[in-house]
């Protein structure tokens, strides 16, 4: 309320008041690609981040990264932020454009600039043409482009190599155990104008994930899910044993168990970590930027009891929010930290704590089949005398 007397009535709204955290939005989708100098669109700029919804708007663009576009969205993409670069004269240019400059934000930093242009802000990028390494040195692409995952907290989908499930293997140690990174190996098979073309997984994988976003929710990992659009894949990987292991040596890969080419897997290549599950790590950034986001509006509000209190009752709110649609499991918690002292108070700090969790995909199904002879034969026999008498326990 104010202070300075006044000789009248005012009505002000309270400055007090509750801010409502939104869950953040998580299916964007972010494509770079390297194109020749000459085939770059009229209207259109190198490193400029652009949004494409749907097929109409990616019709001047050159065929190959229209294929891609179709991939994603034949596979459920919602919105697509898409950079191109220049494929400059050989490989050594192609790869220092795609790595570009954090400085001038072009490359796979161009994915920055997004939201400074009105555009949403990509959270899961593909970089088709750019495979990971099986052998030293790593690609370098890929390895920029993990640090702006990070920046954005965006999954990086990345293609393996695509010719054996051990130089597939070989490529998680590369990369290491990066919790934003997700590996797929095998690339799909298309018709293009009536010929059958490979074409990177990590598309379809980012597109399938965007979907479940978008349709269910980001608890939904990309995995057991029919594929459009696709007839086939380079790389076959039998259900059980070979998926198996790629997984486990956080691979992800295509399966066809005579219903359809499925994603099989919901692997990180932090496998073997609390982070190995996709949907674990992206539902705890998004999260985490949710309230970053909705805690700006306390900002330089006196530190009272009632400030605090809102504050906690925001968090609380999104956390519950979440538990009612199955993103998190029971039980989290939000409150004011333990660890507030008056020095720290005295400065402007305020600390709060925080508890919650992801609920992991179903991965490892088990189930244990029993005989029962002695209740099915004196079910049977029984069902001739006219009685039924038994104690087995079931």
């Amino acid at each position: 309320m104010p202070v300075e007397r006044y000789h009248g009535v005012r009505v002000t709204q309270s400055a007090d008041e509750l801010v409502v955290a939104r869950p953040k939005s998580t299916s964007v989708l972010g494509m770079l690609m390297s194109i020749p100098t000459a085939s770059l669109p009229t209207g259109m700029a190198f490193n400029t981040p652009v949004a494409i919804r749907k097929a109409a708007d990616a019709a001047s663009l050159p065929t190959s990264v229209q294929s891609e576009i179709d991939t994603a969205l034949d596979n459920g993409a919602s919105t697509i932020i898409l950079v191109l670069v220049d494929a400059g004269s050989g490989e050594p240019a192609r790869t220092t454009n795609a790595v570009g400059s954090a400085v001038t934000k072009t490359g796979v930093h161009a994915f920055k600039s997004a939201a400074t242009l009105g555009l949403p802000r990509p959270k899961l990028l593909v970089l088709p043409g750019f495979k990971a390494a099986s052998v030293t040195p790593a690609n370098a692409v890929i390895a920029e482009a993990i640090v702006v995952a990070n920046d954005l907290r965006a999954q990086l989908y990345v293609d393996g190599p695509g010719t054996t499930i051990a130089a597939a293997k070989l490529v998680v140690p590369l990369i290491g155990a990066q919790k934003r990174v997700c590996i797929s190996d095998g690339p799909i098979l298309k018709s293009d104008n009536g010929v059958t073309v490979a074409h990177p997984s990590s598309t379809a994988f980012a597109a399938v994930q965007s979907m479940l976003d978008t349709n269910r929710s980001p608890a939904w990992a990309h995995t057991n899910v029919l594929l459009e659009g696709v007839t086939g894949v380079s790389l076959p990987v039998e259900y059980g044993t070979e998926a198996s292991e790629l997984n486990e040596a956080g691979v992800n890969t295509i399966i066809n168990r005579g219903d359809g080419f499925r994603t099989w897997g919901p692997m990180t290549a932090a496998v073997g970590t609390i982070w190995e599950f996709v949907n674990v790590v992206r539902v705890t950034d998004m999260v985490h930027e949710s309230l970053e986001d909705a805690f700006i509006a306390y900002l330089g509000r006196p530190m009272t009891k009632d400030n605090l209190d809102l504050m906690s009752m925001t968090g609380r709110g999104l956390l519950k929010q979440l538990e009612v649609e199955g993103v998190l499991l029971p039980g989290s918690q939000f409150g004011l930290s333990t660890d507030n002292l008056p020095e720290t108070g005295v400065q402007g700090i305020v600390k709060f704590a925080m508890a919650f969790e992801v609920p992991a995909p179903i991965y490892d199904l088990r189930i244990q089949a029993h005989r029962q002879i002695n209740v099915a034969y004196t079910a049977l026999f029984n069902s001739v005398t006219g009685r039924f008498e038994t104690d087995a326990d079931l």
